[in-house]
């Protein structure tokens, strides 16, 4: 097996999630299990001239801590709210979207930062209310009542409850920020940045790119209509919509370009490091995007530290790190349909690679590399994603690789120059006009990707495996994979002879 297959994090990643998985589904005393935990660790310190035995304890103790991780966040969201209508001081944490009579928010309890759903009657006040705003609200906040997989999503996203409040109990007051946490308070201004910034997004009649241009730069949702989302989801482009690692993968080597010093190297990747987290915070922290900035924050101290880098290693990692913060994590497709995509593209490309090679050395040559190495990244990250996409969605795009032939340099366009254009902020006149170019690319996208869906057989609609199916999929995934790696260590073998 290959130097980058090594991965001793790999293991210990795929048992704490096994551990979590059986902590969602089981109950158990935390005691317990926190006592199985230290003996688990006592036994594989003991047994350190027993690699072998070591080894599994050390694997055992991943799935308790999982197990315990689990069952502790499940215990938080947990709340025994008092029965009747109480005053509580409440910080929206989210732009109001209409609900028929109603608007629905996040909002978060000023003393204690949990997290509820909250609705208010629709009317010219509740109109004005944006986030970071205090309010003094008169209600009965209630448990969860949702089911299935809306309440999975509420649960992984740290809901503890709703409310309803009719107009005459809320009115708006400065509220404290104290108790509620510094991570909360930096998400609650940057949050406030991004509603700024959306201001600057051209809404003009005849801009039918701009919800595109929202969603894909500020990571803002909410003006995508119902029928530009299921465009994307047929012609397979429904990644660029939803904040990803490709988004910040962008991102991230602009701000190499403009940070690149080799004398201040700690410094410059410092700047990085925080301009990335920046962003995250500012497009309000999806599991995808905050997997690539854990990547790339790993990845930054390994280049500092002139250590080597594992890419499989640096993965499980990460995952270890978001699980550990949170465990519920877990269970959110965006979580799943992200490293599924990662881990299939580091383990499937360099096979693509090695089996089809082209020669670079004329421009001919650089361009058709060019569109392999899209091709190989495009068909591994569908290989990875394309059976959590059936389960969840029912859905298969045929034309997922033509509709991003295009979708993908049109992104970075968008990207590249939204970027310069929010640079402008000083210079409101010439920002405008520069806007306008990131808006006419937003509109093509939209328009390249609404002529890939219309293309017969777009997609293969109505599918329903189950859980079994899908994993025996990524079994013969596995299998598959394994084939190719063999013959590629094979070849290599015959090339060094």
């Amino acid at each position: 097996m290959s130097n980058n297959i090594i991965a001793p994090l790999l293991r210990p990643a795929v048992c704490l999630i096994i551990g979590i998985m059986v902590g969602r589904f089981v109950e158990c005393h935390e005691v317990i299990l926190l006592v199985t935990l230290l003996a688990t660790l006592a036994a594989a310190f003991l047994l350190r001239k027993f690699q072998t035995l070591q080894s599994l304890y050390i694997q055992a103790a991943c799935m308790v801590m999982g197990c315990l991780l689990c069952l502790h966040q499940k215990s938080q969201l947990q709340v025994a709210w008092p029965s009747g209508e109480h005053s509580y001081a409440v910080i929206v944490s989210s732009e109001a979207v209409e609900r028929g009579k109603t608007l629905s928010m996040d909002a978060l309890l000023a003393t204690t930062g949990q997290k509820i759903q909250l609705r208010i009657m629709h009317d010219e006040r509740s109109q004005q209310l944006h986030v970071g705003d205090g309010l003094i609200i008169h209600s009965a906040i209630k448990p969860l009542s949702a089911q299935g997989s809306y309440r999975t999503w509420l649960e992984t996203h740290a809901y503890v409850g709703e409310t309803f409040v009719w107009q005459s109990r809320w009115k708006r007051e400065s509220v404290s920020l104290n108790d509620i946490g510094a991570v909360s308070r930096a998400r609650l201004f940057f949050l406030q940045q991004r509603h700024e910034l959306l201001s600057n997004i051209p809404t003009q009649e005849g801009q039918e790119g701009s919800s595109i241009l929202a969603a894909m730069t500020l990571g803002d949702k909410h003006a995508v209509s119902p029928e530009q989302k299921e465009q994307f989801s047929v012609a397979g482009t429904s990644h660029l919509l939803a904040l990803s690692g490709l988004h910040l993968g962008i991102i991230y080597m602009l701000l190499s370009l403009l940070f690149r010093s080799r004398r201040w190297q700690l410094l410059s990747q410092l700047l990085i490091i925080a301009s990335v987290w920046s962003f995250v915070l500012l497009v309000g922290m999806p599991s995808s995007v905050v997997r690539a900035a854990v990547m790339i924050t790993i990845y930054a101290f390994v280049s500092l530290l002139n250590r080597r880098k594992t890419p499989v290693n640096t993965l499980a990692l990460t995952a270890i790190v978001m699980l550990v913060s949170n465990p519920y994590a877990l269970f959110d497709v965006g979580f799943q349909l992200s490293f599924a995509a990662v881990l299939s593209i580091l383990l499937f490309v360099p096979v693509f690679s090695s089996l089809f090679t082209t020669r670079q050395n004329s421009l001919f040559g650089r361009v058709t590399g060019s569109l392999l190495s899209m091709t190989y990244v495009t068909v591994a990250a569908q290989i990875g994603t394309a059976p959590l996409v059936a389960f969840y969605f029912g859905r298969f795009s045929v034309w997922f690789l033509l509709a991003n032939y295009l979708a993908i340099p049109l992104a970075t366009l968008i990207l590249y120059t939204m970027f310069f254009a929010l640079l402008l902020s000083f210079w409101p006149a010439v920002q405008s006009a520069v806007i306008v170019i990131p808006a006419t690319l937003a509109s093509w996208l939209n328009q390249w990707t609404a002529w890939v869906a219309s293309l017969p057989f777009a997609s293969i609609d109505g599918l329903q495996p189950s859980p079994l199916q899908v994993a025996m999929v990524y079994v013969v995934i596995a299998g598959a994979y394994y084939l190719l790696h063999y013959r590629r260590q094979h070849d290599i073998k015959q090339k060094l002879s």
